[in-house]
């Protein structure tokens, strides 16, 4: 098999996979978010009065800088196991990324990458 088919076959794989995964992907609007927090700006954080959902009580979200500058937040709740999820946003690229799964009284934390900030935070029962 030639270096070129090898490239090819990957190429057509991956595709199918990424279409797989656009296919069975829920809709944004599908998943209720429980807690949400918006920044108009890179600077800015705005947190929100604690949510309700499916059984869940959680407080506002936290703001977190760690090393280096990278941006996150953290989201305590009680009422059952939930994992929370942010945007982040690094020019123009939005993307999401998933905190620890978390029993009820404990805290998901999830952090974006270097140079990106967040857009908004979510939580979902698990």
């Amino acid at each position: 098999m030639t270096v070129r088919n090898r490239f090819v076959g990957s190429a057509a794989t991956a595709a199918m996979l990424g279409a797989g995964l656009l296919a069975t992907a829920a809709p944004a609007t599908a998943v209720p978010a429980t807690a949400a927090v918006s920044a108009a700006a890179p600077a800015a954080f705005a947190a929100t009065a604690p949510a309700t959902a499916r059984g869940l009580n959680c407080g506002s979200p936290r703001p977190l800088t760690g090393s280096g500058g990278h941006k996150g937040a953290s989201v305590s709740c009680t009422g059952g196991a939930f994992t929370a999820s942010i945007v982040c946003d690094k020019q123009g690229y939005r993307y999401v990324h998933f905190g620890n799964r978390a029993v009820s009284g404990g805290t998901s934390t999830v952090w974006c990458d270097l140079g990106a900030y967040v857009v908004s935070v979510r939580v979902e029962p698990t």
